[in-house]
């Protein structure tokens, strides 16, 4: 049997590589580096794909990791898709899987977001993963949407964040502007 975490991220991954035109990093690192690269290494981006109804997992070991680690503007992409069902009794392969999923929503997020989130967040521990919180789509879409609520969560100023929307699914959020133009420009839309 196949794990459907790992199918999922993966498809997201290639699909965001695709559609940012951004380089997948070296897939031995296993999380030690954001998943994908600009050609130009000017940002990275971490990708975190979930049902709408689950949300996207924000690890603190590996924010905090990257935080320290990392010294170029960093990216989460918080990817939905549709599929909130068993996956492996509905999609017995890989490759049927694969074929079901679809971009329902990508919000692409400055890593202050994601870390301002987790800090503020109730923090999920279990034995078996490390402590995560986690990024729904609503919530998401609020951010994005510059919800006054949203914004007094993670205590950050909005007006320092500029949006972009070049299609009906796709937001995304610079702070100052930083790599607006560059992200647009690489869209592959």
């Amino acid at each position: 049997m196949y794990n459907p975490r790992n199918v999922v991220g993966g498809y997201f991954e290639e699909l965001l590589s695709h559609l940012l035109d951004l380089v997948r990093t070296d897939l031995d690192l296993e999380g030690n580096v954001p998943d994908l690269v600009s050609r130009n290494h000017d940002f990275y981006v971490e990708v975190k794909a979930s049902s709408y109804t689950n949300g996207g997992v924000i690890n603190q070991e590996q924010l905090y990791r990257f935080d320290r680690e990392i010294d170029i503007r960093r990216f989460y992409a918080f990817v939905y898709h549709s599929i909130n069902n068993n996956m492996t009794a509905d999609h017995p392969t890989k490759k049927s899987l694969r074929k079901a999923l679809d971009l329902r929503s990508l919000f692409l997020f400055p890593f202050s977001i994601a870390k301002a989130h987790f800090e503020r967040s109730h923090k999920v521990k279990t034995p078996k993963h490390d402590t995560y919180v986690q990024l729904k789509e609503g919530l998401a879409r609020k951010i994005f949407d510059k919800d006054e609520q949203a914004w007094d969560h993670l205590q950050l100023n909005p007006g320092e964040y500029h949006r972009s929307k070049p299609r009906e699914n796709i937001h995304i959020l610079t702070r100052h502007g930083h790599l607006k133009k560059e992200i647009l420009q690489s869209l592959r839309l």
